[in-house]
């Protein structure tokens, strides 16, 4: 799987290679005015269409606390643990969800592909970014392997638990040589896209990565 579509996955990612530079650099760059670094986090969730849905006071709220979120951070590391993760990730929700109004049916937005992406530009060398696509092709790919199944998830942090309890196991068993990735420095980013990439529901004939419904 991995190898079918690796070359196709490096490329894409490196196609978008400065747009997530950007909001990485500008995450990372506290030196940067408050102004520049919130236009760069909210082009950043716009071109991926997760503010989707979200009214426009919301759309210009969330990427202040994922600055905040990021400012707060000890360190960025390259490696965390599942716990880690999904910690990190609780409180990174928590702190989007605070600034977004609930849907008309009163029914909180899950937020879960928002925070995950978010978080990733935080920690892009470990954290699993979350969507649809990924997901089915995890779900199927885990069954044909014969993986245990996760618990059903209740609330946005099981469920994202669940993807990544999935992922992980999954990404342990590739194989990515540094070698293979061009000079590409994150290689949880081209897993990710190889996910996409089969899991998209109209294989080949979509445009590109940002059309995926998040």
């Amino acid at each position: 799987m991995v190898e079918r579509f690796l070359n196709e996955a490096v490329w894409q990612c490196k196609n978008d290679g400065k747009k997530d530079e950007s909001v990485i650099n500008a995450l990372n760059n506290r030196n940067q005015s408050a102004a520049v670094r919130h236009n760069e986090v909210l082009k950043w969730l716009r071109y991926y269409a997760v503010l989707q849905g979200l009214n426009a006071a919301d759309r210009e709220a969330v990427p202040s606390v994922i600055v905040e979120f990021a400012d707060a951070r000890a360190a960025v590391v390259s490696q965390l643990s599942e716990v880690e993760i999904i910690e990190k990730f609780k409180d990174l929700h928590k702190r989007c969800s605070s600034k977004v109004h609930p849907r008309q049916n009163g029914e909180p937005r899950s937020l879960i592909s928002l925070t995950s992406k978010a978080l990733w530009c935080c920690y892009p060398y470990a954290i699993p970014l979350f969507d649809a696509y990924a997901q089915r092709t995890l779900w199927v790919v885990s069954r044909l392997m014969d993986l245990d199944r996760p618990p059903d998830a209740q609330t946005p942090y099981e469920e994202y638990g669940r993807f990544v309890s999935v992922w992980l196991s999954l990404y342990r068993r590739a194989t990515i040589d540094d070698g293979r990735l061009n000079g590409y420095r994150y290689k949880v980013r081209v897993f990710d896209r190889i996910l996409w990439i089969i899991g998209q529901p109209d294989y080949g004939k979509l445009g590109g990565y940002a059309a995926s419904a998040r």
